[in-house]
């Protein structure tokens, strides 16, 4: 008996590994996924860095930080490929895999809601590692983008809290398209604004009113905490950023668990038709 569990062990990975592996492969494998997750940040990147690449050096006081316009930009993809993958990207595709019934199809299998989620979310960190890997290769290697070793913890630990808090904000997002059809639209609509509006590229003058909302939205802190790793001086850790990103994790994480859905209320087309006709037959 032990024995038999021990190979089995020894040669046959977890349900769990088999579900990650088959994560990546199908991400990886996905050439739109890959424009819209992968390039889009770094081609954004490439085009705002170049274009500030001539002030690269040049001191921008921002808030209650001094930062140079290479680490300024860097900061702001950081904090848009973050979202783009951990928030957009989450969005997106629970809500095709939703809406085409394949969370319907993991239920009736023996494998745990917890597994297929888990593996999920697995692939999501790890694309979100990769992309972010890239953009600081190139932020070090052609724009100009200096770190200071001392913050490099801080400016880790600000990512890891950007992702605990827009994974969730973006399984909570999934629930809002009817279908998969509006799923890319829909969430592009709130994605883009809430990136552009965080100020991570340009600083916008958005008045008093709408700045103090905008300063409310998870984008805002995420980026104050990444500029605040990146700057030259100012303070090392904004602790009410900190407390914005982790209240918005506990919203997101709340109202995904809460009003999560396995199934789509309208299934795909075909599917529904194909089992009517069916029973129509035989009656």
């Amino acid at each position: 008996m032990s024995t038999t569990e021990t190979v089995r062990t020894g040669r046959r990975p977890s349900s769990f590994l088999l579900h990650v592996d088959g994560e990546l492969k199908e991400f990886w494998r996905s050439p739109i996924t890959l424009a819209f997750i992968v390039l889009m940040p770094v081609m954004f990147y490439v085009g705002f860095g170049l274009a500030f690449r001539s002030q690269a050096e040049a001191v921008r006081v921002v808030g209650e930080h001094e930062i140079t316009q290479a680490n300024l930009s860097y900061g702001g993809i950081l904090g848009f490929a973050l979202m783009s993958v951990a928030f957009a990207n989450v969005a997106i595709g629970l809500a095709i895999r939703r809406h085409h019934g394949l969370f319907k199809r993991f239920r009736t299998t023996p494998v745990s809601p917890a597994t297929v989620m888990g593996a999920y979310l697995v692939n999501t960190l790890l694309t979100a590692v990769i992309v972010l890997a890239v953009v600081t290769a190139i932020g070090l290697l052609g724009m100009g983008v200096t770190v200071d070793p001392a913050r490099v913890p801080q400016l880790l630990v600000a990512l890891l809290l950007g992702f605990v808090c827009m994974a969730p904000l973006g399984a909570a997002a999934s629930l809002l398209p009817p279908n998969a059809d509006a799923a890319v639209p829909m969430v592009n609509g709130i994605f883009f604004p809430a990136a552009f509006l965080a100020g991570g590229f340009v600083i916008l003058p958005l008045g008093d009113t709408v700045g103090a909302v905008v300063d409310l939205l998870p984008g805002r802190p995420l980026t104050v905490l990444i500029q605040g790793s990146l700057a030259e001086s100012g303070p090392v850790w904004d602790w009410s950023a900190v407390g914005l990103l982790l209240a918005w994790s506990l919203l997101g994480t709340v109202a995904a668990l809460r009003w999560f859905r396995w199934a789509s209320e309208r299934e795909p087309r075909g599917f529904g038709s194909a089992k009517r006709k069916g029973s129509g037959g035989e009656g």
